[in-house]
């Protein structure tokens, strides 16, 4: 080989080899825990040897110098870049849960649902209700509880009858629209949970109702 041609694969080496050095420094923590040989710099001059061998072999006897300049530095390049640091994959952040469905309570006042000592629902009760067997409709997942209350007027156990029977009339009327059974839950309290007094008509009228509640 030529001297002219030796150290233009030497410069090549040189050169494109401490580019390489160059590049690992902003990667230091990485590049430290590689053994020595691979390493971008001992890479970039082993291509670069490698590379000027190829061109100078395969190029012809007036060009020698250009084809080895130019494999040393073909190589050189492709031995660093082989060598170099391969960014770990970011993993893609778990995608958040849905929220859990919720219900809202739901209280029905017995003077819009029923008549007074009557389980029969009113006319008037179904628009309510209908928002309600929407609402779990849509929300296949809820369970509700369905609880009749009643103010303290006759029987402490007539007052639990009539609360049940209020309470599966309300459970009756949403399964007609279209509401699982076993997802409704009744149960009658009958006067034994009161949120007035019971001894006015106002606080009577608010202590007889139906209350509906996620389980």
């Amino acid at each position: 080989m030529k001297k002219s041609t030796t150290g233009l694969l030497l410069g090549s080496a040189l050169v494109v080899g401490l580019s390489g050095c160059a590049t690992s420094n902003t990667n230091a923590t990485s590049s430290v825990d590689k053994p020595w040989y691979q390493h971008p710099m001992v890479c970039g001059l082993a291509g670069s040897v490698i590379g000027g061998g190829i061109g100078y072999a395969t190029s012809s006897e007036s060009d020698e110098d250009t084809g080895a300049a130019l494999g040393g530095t073909a190589g050189a390049a492709l031995g660093a870049a082989l060598c170099a640091d391969t960014p770990e994959p970011v993993a893609e952040p778990a995608p958040m849960p849905e929220p859990e469905p919720t219900f809202e309570p739901v209280t029905l006042q017995s003077d819009v649902t029923f008549a007074f000592d009557s389980a029969e629902l009113r006319p008037g009760a179904a628009s309510e209700l209908n928002q309600v067997a929407h609402t779990l409709n849509d929300n296949p997942e809820v369970r509700v509880t369905i609880a009749g209350h009643t103010d303290a007027v006759g029987s402490n156990q007539y007052n639990l009858g009539l609360s049940q029977d209020r309470a599966d009339s309300v459970r009756s009327y949403l399964m007609s629209e279209g509401v699982a059974g076993n997802r409704m839950n009744t149960v009658g309290y009958g006067e034994e949970r009161p949120v007035a007094t019971n001894e006015t008509d106002a606080g009577r009228s608010m202590n007889r109702r139906v209350e509906i509640m996620s389980q």
